[in-house]
């Protein structure tokens, strides 16, 4: 059983009363991860959601068959694998430990009924869900920017 003050350390989960934390970590798991340890690949289904309690995690795409490009490394309170929420997703990335890692996991085929059988916990957990992608969005828009703002010449590419 995971003890609630570690969900609430979860960014996503901060604002999730105690009652539906509780139900969470009935279900949950606390796993060790070593350095360089796989959490998932692109092109995978994912089945387990995984919040970082502890450690880094670099989530990378391949830019070809000899280089991967590092677009995030999540630290802990950050959470990964949110489409294991939904039937058969397919990860669009590759998760990577970068150094030992404590990680709260919950498996899909679990957060799928524990959504059908507790709207109040499916609804904070979406809403968690939609603000980390909002932020994610908001944070490669940024990104974006600046790069444009840097470079100029490169705006006649940006189709509106």
């Amino acid at each position: 059983m995971i003890k609630i003050e570690d969900l609430k350390r979860i960014n996503m989960l901060s604002d999730m009363p105690d009652h539906l934390l509780k139900i969470i970590s009935e279900v949950a798991q606390l796993n060790i991860y070593d350095k360089d340890s796989p959490l998932f690949s692109q092109g995978e289904n994912i089945d387990i959601f995984y919040m970082i309690v502890m450690g880094q995690v670099a989530l990378k795409v391949p830019l070809d068959e000899d280089t991967d490009v590092i677009f995030d490394i999540l630290q802990a309170g950050r959470s990964l694998g949110s489409s294991a929420m939904f039937s058969d997703p397919e990860a669009s990335y590759t998760a990577i430990c970068q150094e030992p890692c404590e990680i709260i996991t919950l498996k899909g085929k679990t957060l799928r009924e524990l959504f059908n059988d507790n709207k109040e916990l499916g609804y904070y957990l979406m809403a968690g869900v939609a603000s980390q992608y909002k932020r994610n969005m908001d944070r490669r828009l940024r990104m974006i920017l600046k790069t444009l703002e840097r470079h100029p010449e490169l705006q006649h590419r940006v189709k509106y």
